[in-house]
């Protein structure tokens, strides 16, 4: 009795307790901290260290490897600021949700060519191992940063690249392209959630190929799981992405006149969200930054005002609103008068003759066979509620092929004829649970859940398979496989 234990507790995790009683299947401890008793199944009582001992760099250093003991280092490490912590290779980091000076041009040099391990943990410790893996070893290597929302993994990974932009540069500007592309990509693919003021809504796997020198030799972004439902429904606490606020606060008066822009209150698919100012966020200033991203990519005057032509008209869109059409004896629907000049502003925004979109919003076309040869085509009227799903169906599809123009686009700007092999770093969406959850948080989710089984093949089960055909005696580590 009376063995330091860590125990569960409701609001802390876990708390330091002393054995009290151990029962058949269940064991009794005290808190230290409030005398307070528990009683928890064995699986969830875990041994402690004596509380009084620094932290360590490496988990693996830890007396007792377990949750509980991992959770308190990593505790004790965050209140001092210390917010990288290694388990072997993998680098945890914990967001510290403010500005750190550890990321400067002499973090940049002190970390360069060295071991994982010689100096405290760190990002650019991470990436620089993951470049000379490739120098030596001539093959293409990868850097996966997986996390929940808000965790920090787009900053760890403009971190990574910026590191390896850095210490792989050539004679040309090709690194600082890479590097002032992401300023675009986050402002047409980022927004506002309730738990990150700059949440990435998709997917990227960013490769920095290098030619046989080891310089830069170009890069090229593929993106996935765009979050198409925020384009039409944000949540009640969160915004849009981040280019619908930018341009209606930021762009010059002679757009905004042109493309009859008002504030975010104005429009449908803004105000659904939350119209307050966010701390960290200056949309007129954040506009200015987008439009030299778009510059410093090669963006033409005309192709940034095709996009400013496009983000509008998606805002436009969803401002018609819709009436059940009298003279239509079939349940049809029509667009309601107030809503004419937002229906013929739209159209001229999209390039489509007079009354087009008004046809395609309202009815569809539906074609008869005959012995696999197309038979009459009939137009069939669409009900109130059909036509806004289809107002809405377009506006998603609209913004998602702009963000897919965009990212083409942006790849356009660092080229590349031959590559010796690349360092890959994989941003993907970070998993959450909601009282409902979208489509895209389903499959950003089940996506977490293929990697997190990917880790375990790699690092669990080959590793313990490894082991037993060589006949090394050791206790085997039980995991949970979500295969």
């Amino acid at each position: 009795m009376d063995q330091l234990v860590w125990a569960p507790h409701l609001h802390d995790g876990y708390r330091l307790a002393t054995v009290e009683d151990v029962g058949a299947t269940k064991i009794t401890a005290k808190f230290q901290a409030d005398g307070a008793s528990v009683t928890a199944p064995y699986d969830r009582v875990f041994p402690a260290d004596d509380p009084d001992k620094g932290d360590v760099a490496d988990n693996c250093g830890l007396m007792y490897l377990n949750e509980a003991s991992l959770l308190h280092n990593l505790r004790k490490r965050y209140n001092k600021d210390a917010i990288y912590t290694y388990t072997a290779n993998i680098l945890i980091a914990v967001n510290p949700y403010k500005s750190l000076p550890i990321y400067g041009p002499d973090y940049l040099t002190k970390y360069r060519g060295q071991s994982l391990g010689v100096l405290p943990p760190h990002v650019y410790a991470l990436a620089d191992q993951c470049y000379r893996n490739m120098k030596t070893s001539r093959m293409s290597q990868s850097i996966v940063v997986s996390g929940e929302s808000g965790s920090g993994k787009t900053e760890s990974c403009k971190f990574i690249v910026r590191y390896l932009t850095d210490t792989g540069k050539g004679t040309g500007d090709i690194e600082q392209r890479i590097v002032e592309a992401n300023p675009l990509l986050e402002s047409f693919g980022n927004a506002k959630t309730t738990r990150n003021h700059n949440s990435s809504r998709f997917g990227k796997f960013i490769e920095i190929h290098f030619d046989d020198k080891h310089h830069i030799a170009g890069a090229y972004i593929s993106h996935y799981l765009l979050e198409k439902s925020r384009i039409c429904s944000p949540g009640a606490d969160e915004r849009n992405y981040h280019a619908f606020y930018r341009l209606c606060a930021g762009a010059p008066a002679d757009v905004k006149k042109a493309l009859n822009l008002g504030g975010p209150e104005t429009f449908r698919y803004l105000k659904g969200g939350t119209l307050s100012a966010v701390p960290g966020l200056d949309d007129a200033r954040d506009f200015e930054e987008m439009s030299a991203a778009m510059d410093h990519v090669g963006m033409s005057v005309e192709e940034k005002q095709n996009i400013y032509r496009i983000l509008a008209a998606v805002l436009h869109l969803g401002n018609i609103e819709f009436e059940e059409d009298a003279s239509d004896k079939k349940g049809g629907s029509t667009v309601t008068g107030a809503s004419q000049a937002t229906l013929q502003g739209s159209s001229a925004m999209l390039g489509l003759p007079d009354g087009e979109l008004k046809v395609r919003l309202t009815s569809r076309m539906m074609s008869t066979t005959r012995g696999g040869a197309m038979g009459t085509v009939y137009r069939v009227p669409l009900s109130l509620s059909q036509a806004r799903a289809a107002c809405d169906a377009l506006a998603k599809a609209l913004y998602s092929n702009l963000f897919d123009w965009i990212v083409a686009r942006v790849n356009k700007c660092f080229p590349f004829s031959a590559s010796s092999a690349y360092v890959g770093v994989l941003d993907i969406a970070g998993f959450e649970y909601f009282q409902h959850n979208s489509f895209e948080q389903f499959c950003i989710n089940y996506c977490n859940e293929k990697l997190q089984q990917l880790f375990i093949s790699l690092v669990l089960q080959s590793e313990q398979e490894e082991y037993n055909r060589e006949g090394i005696e050791w206790k085997d580590i039980e995991y949970f496989n979500n295969k």
